[in-house]
Formats: structure tokens, C-alpha cells, sequence
């Protein structure tokens, strides 16, 4: 069965979910990950905001520099 495409946002254009996917990193890691550079800081408060971005970005490059899966 082959993946669903979804529309890029905005663009029309459609994406493999594949992509979308390393774009998109999920919720519970970007929560885990933002949690954790939250804590290296010193949990200061009012940082939320950063440290949820510095994470999602953290994760696509992290997935981006993966190898492509063989099936």
C-alpha cells in the first residue's frame, strides 16, 4: 500500500508523508528533547518558547542526517 500524500502548507504542492515526517518531528520527542535542554539550563523561567524551537530544529537535523531506510 502506498503512503498517503499530503498538501505542503500553503503550497499546493503534495509531499510523501516520508517527508513530511522529517519535516514535522512528533509532539512526544520535541516535548521530551525541549524538556531536557530545559533542565541542562537551569530551568529558567519564561524559556519554553526556545528551548521547544531549539529542539524541533535539533530533531529535523538529526533526522535529516539519517540514512534512507532499505525495505
Amino acid at each position: 500500500m502506498a503512503k498517503q500524500k499530503k498538501s505542503v502548507a500553503g503550497s499546493g504542492v503534495k509531499a510523501p508523508e516520508s517527508a513530511i515526517s522529517v519535516a514535522n518531528p512528533d509532539e512526544a520527542s520535541v516535548a521530551a528533547l525541549a524538556y531536557q535542554l530545559w533542565l541542562a539550563r537551569g530551568c529558567p523561567i519564561g524559556s519554553d518558547q526556545e528551548d521547544w524551537f531549539l529542539a524541533e530544529s535539533m530533531l529535523r537535523k538529526q533526522r535529516e542526517e539519517e540514512p534512507p531506510v532499505s525495505k
